[in-house]
């Protein structure tokens, strides 16, 4: 991996935690929402709606957390690259 490539990583995983919790969060307030008006009819059976259901669920309950590791991930990566770069410069300087 080059230099561009995993200075640009923090930023990518960064906005990737931002994109899942916001989808995560508008998930929560609008899951029961988009359930309801839904209103499956008598051609629908209830497996399908048993499986948008579970698909909601699954949604509010993984996303925000994925999306917080995601933005502490990005965290960590900046960190640990200014400490890189500052050893680096420092074991130069000598």
């Amino acid at each position: 991996m080059d230099q561009k490539t995993a200075s640009g990583l923090p930023g990518k995983t960064l906005r990737a935690g931002i994109i899942v919790g916001v989808v995560g969060a508008f998930a929560v307030i609008l899951a029961p929402q988009i359930m309801q008006s839904l209103q499956l009819g008598p051609s629908y059976s209830q497996a399908v709606a048993a499986a948008l259901s579970v698909a909601f669920q699954l949604v509010t309950l993984f996303f925000l957390p994925l999306s917080a590791a995601l933005i502490a991930a990005s965290l960590v990566m900046r960190y640990l690259a200014s400490v890189l770069t500052a050893d680096a410069a420092h074991g130069q300087a000598k």
